[in-house]
């Protein structure tokens, strides 16, 4: 099985942590061939496959990242490929970091499967993708960098650089600060080792949506045990692909800033610390739970209609 895999303007690190790149020499092994092209190469467009998957910026209210003019030209060779080659499949990759909102539509048509970074588990909201073709996935990254075994600190904690709705984390950062620590800036005023010391030392890790609703920030904390409070908007999606994550069982959630006090108040009571622990040993089981080779090299099999060994 051979996989084009055709990319335009993405970053060298954030290719790598895609389970395709990040599972590229396992999944040969496995018969599913990986092949990467810049769209600028000609040898993409050229033949045909047993798929080809888009991987190229689409959320335009990023303009960081979008760029129509870079944009507009591979819609065009992508058009001009499905009508040269319909019997290669094509793969739909909705991989921005708005998840809420199915950007990769101007490359869909109806039949086509869907590779959706951080869908809602309400499917029925991603129109017009079908609910049967979307298929959950998300970036292999997250360590456990905030276990210890030190005291803690500070009872919750949220240290960030602004994103998203304008104002929100500055919001979520200084009401986590009257019940902990909390800071939010363009220039982080910590090292990337001695934040993670300060969360180690957190008993709640504070994580709000930015760009959208997930974050290295939240599989850092799940893969530590420690106990999340994030976010409405987060706890509507579904942040670790094939579990259906539940409010007070594997986080806690607030829906405005101003509620972390009282939150953090409430579940760091020691008549709660039980409690507290089991959620932060959930939402790390969950984490470790979560197959990122397996569920990628299923959906291929599927999207190909090859059932063998799925």
């Amino acid at each position: 099985m051979e996989i084009a895999v055709v990319t335009e303007g993405i970053e060298p690190e954030r290719l790598a942590r895609q389970p395709w790149c990040f599972f590229r020499d396992r999944l040969a092994s496995d018969g599913i061939q990986i092949r990467m092209f810049q769209a600028s190469e000609p040898a993409a467009f050229e033949q045909p496959f047993d798929a080809m998957m888009l991987y190229a910026w689409q959320d335009w209210r990023n303009r960081r990242l979008f760029d129509p003019y870079r944009i507009m030209p591979v819609m065009e060779q992508m058009a001009a490929y499905r009508s040269a080659f319909p019997e290669t499949v094509q793969i739909i990759l909705n991989h921005t970091d708005m998840s809420r909102r199915p950007y990769a539509t101007p490359f869909w048509r109806t039949g086509d499967p869907v590779l959706y970074r951080t869908p809602a588990y309400d499917r029925n909201v991603l129109a017009p993708f079908p609910v049967e073709s979307i298929w959950a996935f998300e970036q292999v990254w997250g360590s456990d960098t905030f276990r210890s075994t030190d005291s803690v600190k500070h009872k919750a904690g949220f240290i960030g650089r602004p994103s998203g709705a304008k104002g929100n984390r500055k919001e979520v950062a200084r009401f986590t600060s009257k019940a902990g620590i909390g800071h939010c800036g363009r220039k982080l005023r910590y090292s990337k080792a001695r934040h993670d010391r300060i969360m180690s030392r957190c008993q709640i890790v504070v994580c709000p949506r930015g760009w959208g609703e997930q974050s290295q920030r939240h599989w850092d904390a799940w893969l530590s045990g420690k106990p999340v409070l994030t976010d409405r908007d987060c706890d509507s999606v579904e942040m670790i692909p094939g579990i259906r994550l539940r409010e007070e069982e594997h986080y806690l959630v607030f829906d405005e800033p101003d509620q972390i006090p009282d939150l953090v108040r409430e579940w760091t009571d020691p008549s709660r610390a039980a409690e507290l622990k089991q959620i932060g040993k959930n939402g790390r089981e969950a984490a470790l739970f979560h197959d990122a080779y397996g569920r990628i090299r299923t959906f291929f099999k599927q999207a190909v209609g090859d059932s063998s060994a799925i």
